[in-house]
């Protein structure tokens, strides 16, 4: 199995890739395809139907990889921009509080905050179940609590949140849940119908393995219903050029309603404008090849498993962890003084993993070998001897 996947990941022939986490490396068919769809606008103009069709195309894989309808699925380029139109598409409650995991990437947060400083909200609440256990959950959602907006994975932690029983803990006193998938889409298996989620949000690059200016969205029915986007755009509507491809009629034989607007019935209601398409063409052949080669099939028996011994070899080495041992992810964290430094040093010698705020974050994903791990440690060792 992974000589014939590594083939087609050609950075593998350079690097020890273990920086998922912060982008995916880029498979050969998806480079294939952002090459064909460029070449085939230089030569003949845009070719608005691929893109068009490789845009729903990828809602519905998408939707098979979370459990999902495709119609609840929004596209957006970005999770920031996609977040952002659900929150401000939300009726909440004002005076109301959020409870944010402090764990989350500061994105979510900083859009509570957002949130709080406008008026729209009274407080933001902060929670960390790391350190105070997930009872820290209980103590801060209440029924005033209008939405809790918890990662699923930890960014730096690689702490995986018990997201079904804080979606109940949310649901008994009348809030939603709110949860960004960036680091788990991908390499961990999701359902969102188990999960008990109100909605979804994650990315094209990481462990993806697309390229930026992709983000899908899964949104429960009941709230997709109820949401009111403030802003509204071309291909937000019922009547939309997409939604004529779609019925097979001619895209532009009759002009768009102005004089009125009616929101499409689906979770595209949500979308503006005109997508970044060659994301979307690249993102299918990603979905694809995730598809074909079962990687989140291959996470327990796995890519876990990987992680797991990394993090044991490690502590053996004298490092410390950040990342808690128990429900870790594909993310493995430790500390260290002078993360970029060490960084630098271990991609000269031919292994990429991340630096972050006095950590070094290694991610492995299902294309990843123990062979790849254990030239991570021979690396470490090696600089840690090093006078």
């Amino acid at each position: 199995m992974f000589e014939g996947v590594r083939s087609k990941i050609r950075i593998l022939e350079r690097y020890v890739y273990l920086d998922n986490a912060s982008s995916g490396p880029l498979p050969d068919p998806v480079v294939d395809a952002v090459k064909s769809f460029s070449e085939y606008w230089a030569l003949s103009g845009e070719p608005w139907d691929e893109g068009i069709e490789a845009l729903l195309e990828v809602k519905r894989l998408f939707s098979s990889f979370i459990g999902a309808s495709h119609h609840n699925v929004a596209a957006f380029p970005g999770v920031t921009y996609g977040l952002g139109v659900i929150l401000s598409s939300l009726k909440v409650r004002r005076g109301s509080n959020i409870v944010v995991g402090s764990h989350n990437f500061p994105t979510s947060i900083i859009m509570a905050r957002a949130l709080e400083r406008a008026g729209v909200i009274g407080e933001v609440r902060e929670a960390d179940a790391i350190k105070g256990g997930f009872e820290v959950y209980e103590k801060l959602v209440d029924d005033n609590t209008s939405m809790v907006m918890v990662d699923y994975v930890g960014w730096l932690s690689g702490h995986v949140e018990d997201i079904r029983e804080l979606a109940d803990i949310a649901h008994s006193h009348g809030a939603i849940l709110v949860t960004d998938a960036f680091h788990a889409i991908g390499v961990m298996p999701v359902d969102v119908k188990s999960l008990d989620v109100d909605v979804l949000i994650t990315g094209s690059y990481k462990w993806l393995m697309s390229i930026h200016g992709a983000a899908l969205a899964y949104i429960r029915g009941e709230l997709l219903e109820s949401m009111e986007p403030p802003i509204a755009g071309w291909m937000s509507i019922e009547d939309s050029v997409v939604k004529r491809m779609i019925r097979g009629e001619p895209e532009f034989e009759r002009p768009l309603e102005t004089s009125r607007i009616q929101l499409a019935e689906d979770a595209s209601k949500l979308e503006l404008g005109t997508q970044p398409l060659i994301a979307y063409v690249a993102l299918r052949e990603a979905l694809k090849f995730l598809i074909e080669h079962e990687a989140t099939l291959n996470y327990e028996s796995h890519t876990w498993r990987l992680a797991e011994e990394l993090a044991e070899e490690l502590q053996n080495l004298g490092f410390t962890l950040y990342t808690p041992r128990e429900r870790h992810s594909a993310i493995i964290t430790f500390k260290h003084r002078e993360p970029h430094k060490l960084a630098g040093e271990l991609e000269r010698r031919g292994v990429k993993v991340a630096a972050r705020p006095q950590l070094i974050r290694v991610s492995p994903h299902f294309y990843n070998t123990r062979e790849d791990v254990y030239k991570l440690l021979e690396a470490l060792k090696k600089i840690k001897g090093e006078p």
